[in-house]
């Protein structure tokens, strides 16, 4: 037992090294003075990294990107978490037509979605949110759906909801309190899948924060795209960046959703 327990750790840290190779050759190329026809760099010089730190467009598309990371976890929960929740408690038919909307912004072409987030939000309609991180927020609402929908669904399937909510109402207690207390910490971790999820769609998105805000507000992948066609080296160190803000925030998605669980 304990040398199948060591030969399958063996393979969950070959699994990891491999994972992390690609993010190390990056790092590397993103200080290396040359490298061409070796395996590892000739030289590393931090120049790169300072001239990146030394423009302002880099400080602002970080700070861009995370008010609509954060700014999309503060709104896209409360609205599709609650919504996800009634339905499979209280309205079992209309669930199923619920799993088909989900996914219907992924099988809308992005250039349509755009457009039509555009209209929505150009005045048409008596809302004026473009050139705004506003419109990425609720823009990244109906993709971050199937996010959450996908694993809290499969959290609630492995439920007796109607036994649990019968046996709360006989205790006196609220339909509010049962899922508050009841059926939010056993769907926790399909939550924290959601919102870690969430927050990755937000920073990772390129097609439509170019194509609805662009130069209005920068985030960092359009910073990228920007410097795309310029210097590899420069290139490498915004995705190392990059990597550094989607894992830092991530574990602050993860303990903060923690804590308050166990709180």
């Amino acid at each position: 037992m304990h040398e199948r327990s060591a030969k399958d750790w063996m393979w969950v840290g070959l699994l990891v090294c491999l994972q992390l190779l690609p993010i190390v050759a990056i790092f590397l190329n993103s200080v290396a003075i040359d490298w061409a026809g070796t395996i590892l760099p000739d030289g590393y010089t931090l120049a790169h990294v300072q001239n990146i730190l030394k423009d302002p467009r880099f400080l602002q598309s970080i700070q861009n990107s995370l008010i609509v990371g954060f700014g999309s976890l503060l709104v896209t929960p409360f609205v599709v978490v609650p919504t996800i929740l009634v339905a499979h408690c209280y309205f079992p038919t209309l669930d199923k037509y619920l799993a088909g909307l989900v996914i219907l912004p992924y099988a809308v072409p992005g250039i349509v979605l755009a457009l039509g987030l555009l209209r929505i939000y150009s005045g048409n309609y008596g809302i004026v949110l473009n050139g705004s991180p506003w419109i990425l927020i609720f823009g990244y609402m109906p993709l971050a759906a199937p996010l959450y929908y996908v694993p809290i669904k499969n959290n609630l399937r492995a439920l007796r909801v109607t036994e649990l909510f019968e046996a709360g109402r006989l205790l006196g207690a609220s339909d509010a309190l049962i899922l508050r207390r009841v059926v939010l910490p056993c769907v926790k971790r399909g939550l924290i899948i959601g919102l870690v999820m969430n927050f990755t769609l937000a920073i990772s998105d390129f097609v439509y924060a170019n194509l609805l805000v662009g130069g209005h507000f920068p985030t960092l992948q359009i910073f990228m795209g920007v410097l795309s066609g310029g210097s590899g080296r420069k290139l490498s160190v915004l995705i190392t960046t990059y990597f550094v803000v989607i894992f830092v925030a991530t574990a602050i998605v993860v303990w903060v959703t923690s804590r308050r669980d166990e709180a």
